[in-house]
This record gives structure tokens, sequence and C-alpha cells, in this order.
């Protein structure tokens, strides 16, 4: 095919964030992080003009006066915080998004999906006024929601059927997604189902236990019983405060932490024995079938100081004892009389206001493209008025969210009908400074993840795709796949590509890369059949059945493809590109330009 029209605008600047790749920021652990927050703001700026360029001459010349800038009224407290900052140091918002950018960005935000061109067509011809929260209120009611987030839970736990120390087996990882997916679409409150996890008891192959597999996901099997305690702990710290709990679990820091975290420089490796105590009254017993676990709760014991082996250094008596009581890393606080160890530990941990402060920053990220707090698996609590680039914002966030009883429906919903979320990519003010990155000034556009990919390529171009899972079964959604391992065959190396990670030791990354670039345009799975004009499910061969004016072709295209119309100038380049020769093969080359361009793999 004759693609040339178009490849040097859409392939080279895909190759070129590829060349930029670095460590992601959102790493296991913020060991991991290689990249400073001035790299990441750097980046982040970088893709913002590469997929949202200013327009050229549409951009201001100078920066407008103080004076003369117009700031959103606001929706709710976020636009307050967020425009207030802005108008205080005299920096100016980009224009809000129009309804087709903030529609592809909403769908892809709350569900995954790209909308439909019959979706989009529907929203940019209705007239009310408060169309944006009805679609908002319309994505999170329906399945797709439930998809997207479920996933996204299951990547913050880490659920896989089998990683380099554990194993869950397919039907612990499939009763564990279960789990999570059904607490998701009861809109279970986030703090129930983080206390339901931690202290699940009940057979891990069964979705009623498919919390215990929190426990089998972090069992240690070639150490001392302490060295799952302590990934229980670590894990939970990590995913659940935000804090990065492990680098007190070997040596105290060995000086590290000074310069990572602060606060837990004043945390001995005997506080972190302290968290991890919860967890030694409870072991793990075979369940219904072989690969299965229950967990026993347990009356006596504690976490023991007897051991040299396993993946720590040994660990000692402190001062003469020999055992550590369960205490609460934070607040030095046990279990009441009575209580269950374990069962404590997920009342205090989800009651103690940094689990919301971190949950609120986890999910910013998620909507936002960068966190309040970065990376928000290291959040310091005695920096949070330095660390975070709206600290005001982040506790009233925090407060609210406790407030609304740890509604994530109620968090993603407050976030998503704010003035500052549904900013355009396109910034005209001026010329961008990537200083501004931190106030949110402009949505900042980040790569749609491995799944959103290939659902979107699904989607465009009509051509259904299924996925293969063990045990045996297919999926018609990436979005619906249970772990990272699963997929199978040629959409599994097209997935993995894409840097979906394994939930294990290579976390998930949304870097670009020639890699991709190639499996865009050549995979002859995945992409080429899926734009042939012979394949009638597809829509070049519709759209070629339904008109043969090249205008036509060109609207169904952008809509069903990017999901919105194409601009003046695009449709007429299209229009003459396609009549130049064979209609039929020139409207199979307009949809391979159209997925192989930057604004396709962004949001």
């Amino acid at each position: 095919m004759n693609r040339s029209w178009l490849a040097a605008a859409v392939i080279a600047p895909t190759m070129l964030l590829g060349a930029e790749k670095q460590t992601c920021p959102m790493a296991p652990s913020s060991l991991r992080m290689t990249r400073s927050l001035a790299q990441v703001y750097q980046q982040l700026s970088v893709t913002a003009e590469a997929v949202a360029p200013s327009g050229g001459r549409h951009r201001a010349a100078t920066p407008p006066a103080k004076s003369d800038i117009i700031y959103p009224e606001p929706v709710n407290f976020i636009d307050t915080e967020i425009f207030g900052k802005m108008k205080n140091d005299g920096i100016a918002p980009a224009l809000r998004s129009s309804d087709a950018e903030f529609l592809r960005r909403a769908s892809l935000d709350l569900t995954g999906q790209i909308p439909t061109p019959d979706a989009v067509k529907a929203f940019l011809a209705d007239g009310v006024a408060d169309k944006r929260a009805k679609k908002i209120d319309e994505l999170i009611a329906s399945d797709g929601f439930v998809d997207r987030w479920t996933m996204w839970f299951g990547d913050l736990v880490q659920n896989v059927r089998q990683s380099t120390s554990s194993r869950e087996n397919p039907q612990g990882r499939n009763a564990y997604y279960n789990f999570i997916h059904n607490s998701i679409r009861d809109n279970k409150a986030y703090d129930q189902l983080v206390r339901d996890i931690i202290s699940s008891s009940a057979d891990s192959f069964t979705d009623a236990g498919g919390g215990t597999n929190y426990w089998v996901r972090q069992i240690q099997g070639n150490g001392p019983i302490q060295d799952t305690y302590d990934n229980l702990s670590a894990h939970s710290g990590e995913k659940f405060l935000g804090m990065p709990l492990l680098c007190t679990s070997c040596h105290n820091g060995l000086g590290h932490l000074d310069s990572v975290n602060t606060y837990l420089k004043g945390k001995s490796r005997y506080d972190f024995w302290g968290n991890a105590s919860f967890f030694s009254r409870s072991r793990t017993a075979g369940g219904s079938v072989a690969g299965a676990f229950v967990l026993q709760p347990l009356t006596t014991g504690q976490y023991t100081l007897n051991t040299t082996s396993g993946n720590k250094t040994p660990r000692s008596p402190v001062n003469g004892q020999n055992s550590v009581a369960p205490a609460f890393i934070l607040t030095g606080e046990g279990p009441r009389t009575g209580e269950e160890w374990r069962a404590a530990y997920a009342r205090i941990l989800t009651a103690h206001p940094q689990f919301a402060r971190a949950t609120v920053n986890y999910i910013w990220k998620e909507m936002f493209g960068l966190a309040i707090i970065e990376p928000p698996n290291n959040i310091d609590p005695s920096k949070l008025s330095t660390q975070a680039t709206h600290p005001a914002l982040l506790e009233q966030l925090t407060t609210e969210f406790i407030a609304n009883k740890y509604n994530l429906r109620w968090l993603i919903r407050t976030m998503a009908v704010s003035n500052a979320y549904q900013l355009s990519a396109r910034y005209t003010a001026t010329t961008w400074n990537e200083a501004w990155t931190p106030y949110f000034a402009r949505h900042l556009p980040h790569r749609l993840i491995a799944e959103e990919v290939l659902d979107a390529v699904a989607t465009a171009t009509t051509v259904p795709m299924v996925f293969t899972t063990s045990p045996t079964g297919t999926l018609p959604l990436a979005m619906k796949l249970p772990d990272t391992l699963e997929g199978g065959g040629n959409s599994g190396r097209f997935l993995d590509s894409f840097g979906r990670g394994n939930r294990d030791d290579e976390p998930r990354e949304t870097d670009s890369s020639i890699v991709q670039a190639l499996a865009l345009m050549n995979d002859g799975t995945m992409i080429i059949p899926r734009i042939r004009r012979t394949n009638t499910a597809s829509t070049v061969a519709k759209a070629l059945a339904a008109s043969s004016d090249p205008a036509t072709i060109t609207d169904t295209l952008y809509l069903a493809t990017l999901s919105r119309y194409p601009t003046d100038s695009e449709r007429t380049s299209a229009v003459t590109y396609l009549k130049s020769g064979t209609l039929g093969q020139k409207t199979e080359d307009l949809q391979w330009v159209l997925l192989n361009s930057l604004e396709f793999l962004f949001d």
C-alpha cells in the first residue's frame, strides 16, 4: 500500500516518543523509579505537545495579561483549587475540550473503550446543557466501567495466576477476579473491599473466598513464614497507604530513606515487624482441591525473631524480646481484646486518613495522567505540604471521600464532572511551558494501556476479537481478561508489545516504542486483516458498501477510528487521496493511517 501521503506526520512522532522511553515511575516499588519528578513533567509536556499540537498560527504569540485570563466557572471544589492556583500564579488554562474530545476521553477513562460512531453522533447532536454530566453517569453505570476498574484494581493488587514466588493458579486467580468484579459492580465501599481481601479466610478457589488470594499472592515459598508476613505488610503499605514500607523490612533503610521518605526514616525494622505481626496468627491449609488454600485464624502466636535464612537478613531478639506484638506502623495501634489480628489490621489501616489519601491520589493519576503526589506509591506524610502539587485539594479529596463512605463511583464522578478534567489537550493561550504541567493547565494525554489499544482496534474496524483464557474459555474484550498473562497467541503478543507487564517483576508501562509502531503498521493478524475491504465485517467494507462518495467515506472512517469528524483540511486531504487511485485500496490506506496516528494511541 502507498500510504506515504501522511506517514511522516503519523509514524515518525510515534517512534520519536519511543526513543524517549524510560523506566515507568509507577513501578511495583518506589525503589525502582529512576525518573525524577522534573523528567516526569518534561515527558508529559513533550507528549502533550506531540499528541495535541497547538495548531501553529492559532496559538497566541505572547502570554495574555494576568487580568485578561478567563478561568472556567468552578463546578466543584476541584475546580476551585486547580483554577485558584493558576489564577494566583497568572497561568492561563487551556480551553474547554470539544464535545468529541471529551466523549472519547471520558469513555476511555471510565470504561476503557472508545465510543462507537453512533454514540459520537448522538452526543454531538444532543443540545441539552448537562449532557456531559449525563454521559458520565451513563458510563459509570455501564458494564464497561466495572470491567475497566476491575482491571485497575487487579493491577494494583497484582492478581495473577502465577508469579516468581507464588501460585494462585487459574482457579484462584479467577475467583479473585470475580470477587473484585462483583464488588465493583455492586458499588461496595472501597474500604470494605480492602478489609474483605485482607481478612478473607475462605477457600481461595471459590468466589466467596476470592479475597484469600490476597494472602496466596504474597506467599514466599523459599523462606520462613516471616517472609510472607513481611510481603503482606509491605504490599499493603504500598498499595493501600501509598508508602514504601519495604524499605524498612531488612536493615532500617541503611540511609536510603533519607532521600526517599523522611517519615519512614523515623521508623525501624522493629516497627515494620510490628506491622507484619498482624498476619502472624493465620496459617494456610489445603482447600477444597489441590492448589486451593484456606486461612485458619489462630488464637496464639506472634512474629518471632528467630530466623537466619530466607530473603531477609537475620531476625534476632531485640532488647531480650524474642517476638513482636502487632502494632500499626503509622500509629502503634494494636488489636482490640478478642479481635482477630488480620481483621484488626484491616480495620486500623482503612480507618487511617492515609488510606483515603493514597486512594484518591492513585485514582487522580488514572484520571488526570499525573498524580497530585508523584510517584503515588511514595507519599511522605512529613512532606504533604511540599510534596503535593495541590496540598489543600488532596486533603479535601481525602476528607470528602471519607465523608462519602469511600464510594469509588462518587470519587471518579467528582473528578470527571470538573472543568479541570474537561480541559482540552490542545493549548493555544501562548507558547506552552513545561513548568505548567503540575498545574494541570491542560489535559495531559496518556497512552492507552495495552488492553485499551487492542479493544479500540476492534471497535474502530468493527471486526471483533476473541481472547483465550485458562481454564479453557474465551472473552470478547481484552479489558475483561482476568490477568496480564492471559490472551494467548497473536493477541497476547500484541498486548505484550504494548507493555501490559506481568503483575510481578514487569510493571505495566504506557511509554511508546518502535515495536508498538511496527505492530500497528504491519501485524498480519491483529491489524491488516481488519482493514481489508474483502473482510465484509470491516468498517472499510461497510463504508464502501454504503457510499462511493469520498467525503462520506472519510467521515465514516474518522468517526469510527478517532471518534470525531475530520477537520476541513483533513477532509480535503483525505478526499484528494481517495480520488487518486482505486477507491477500495485507498479506503484501506486511510483507516490504516488513522490507526497509526498518535491521536488513536492517546486519550
